[in-house]
């Protein structure tokens, strides 16, 4: 007799080959890195918007946002004809639940924040353009996306502003913690803002309601040097780059004490910060072009390239490592219990 017939074989190597393929995107991935070329725009801040499918990109060079896909292709989203040829749109943050792009508008004075319809035909409608209260150096934006109020850091004046649904603009906080300035902000479901520091590596913890702000201690130190733009991943852990470096920061009390879990070396200059999916962190890399002076025009290239840390890595092999460790031992629990059923049955035929 046969010790089992085909369709006994092919429930448990079915339920194998699918651990397998579970197991096999953390066991090998590779890096996700897009290179793309954008003379004249000299990008700044990212953004991944996951209802198209494509980043989003700040300018340094124009009043421009363009789209950058997943295969390298650089589209126009927003050219605001309106905008003074020397204005830019350096900082961008959007608005899921409502589709709106939110830009700091830089370069002329008053410096401002204008909103755009997401929902509307390319290039997309300019909602409201709203001056900022006092003349400022505007730094990067956040949304709270539950009340769509906007808050927008100063680089040198030591206030942040608050933009609210209508576009109507008021002083926000003017904390002592946030003297000397600040740089990129981020909105935390948990009713707070991070922001960090550029001068100083702070990350400034801001209540989103009073204002209120204060340093937070990281790993005994006063900060992380170089902090220029801060995202925040679904676990609540925060992405801060600047300069050449990229590093995960966590907190376990709420961002009163935080410790770098993570660090990566960019190669290159680190120019915005972006989460994918939750989890992946993705930085706008900015590098000379080889055989290019860099101020000719189109002498700087681009990537978006997705850090690969090594302690996450460590534990994505570990949950590989389970997963074929329960396929293997429910194959030989399998093994075991049609061995047993074979030998009874030839007991009972004798």
């Amino acid at each position: 007799m046969a010790a089992c017939s085909p369709p006994k074989l092919l429930a448990p190597l079915l339920l194998l080959l699918l651990l397998l393929l579970l197991a096999s995107p953390a066991l090998a991935r590779s890096r996700h890195v897009v290179a793309f070329r954008a003379p004249g725009l000299r990008p700044s801040s990212l953004l991944w918007d996951s209802a198209a499918q494509h980043f989003l990109v700040g300018s340094r060079g124009r009043p421009a946002v363009t789209s950058v896909s997943d295969a390298g292709v650089v589209e126009a989203v927003v050219s605001d004809p309106d905008l003074p040829a020397d204005a830019s749109l350096p900082s961008l943050a959007l608005d899921p639940t409502r589709r709106r792009l939110l830009a700091v508008v830089a370069g002329p004075s008053p410096a401002c924040l204008a909103a755009y319809d997401l929902r509307s035909p390319r290039p997309h409608r300019r909602l409201f353009l709203t001056p900022l209260p006092e003349p400022a150096d505007p730094a990067a934006v956040a949304i709270d996306p539950a009340m769509g109020a906007a808050f927008v850091t100063s680089a040198s004046g030591g206030v942040i502003w608050r933009v609210d649904l209508q576009g109507e603009a008021s002083v926000f906080s003017r904390s002592e913690a946030l003297s000397g300035g600040l740089a990129g902000i981020a909105h935390v479901r948990k009713g707070y803002l991070l922001a960090v520091q550029t001068a100083t590596g702070n990350v400034i913890k801001v209540d989103a309601e009073d204002g209120k702000a204060r340093a937070v201690l990281i790993g005994g130190k006063n900060g992380v040097a170089g902090a220029e733009a801060i995202a925040i991943r679904g676990d609540g852990s925060a992405a801060v780059v600047g300069g050449s470096a990229a590093r995960i920061v966590t907190s376990d009390d709420g961002w009163g004490e935080a410790g770098v879990y993570d660090k990566l070396a960019v190669g290159g200059r680190a120019g915005g910060v972006a989460v994918r999916e939750g989890r992946k962190v993705y930085v706008l890399i900015e590098e000379e072009v080889e055989g290019s002076s860099g101020k000719e025009e189109g002498g700087w290239g681009y990537r978006v390239e997705e850090m690969e840390w090594e302690r996450d890595r460590e534990g994505e092999w570990v949950v590989g490592l389970v997963l074929l460790g329960l396929g293997l031992a429910y194959f030989l629990y399998w093994r075991f219990q049609m061995g047993r059923l074979v030998k009874d049955m030839n007991k009972k035929r004798l």
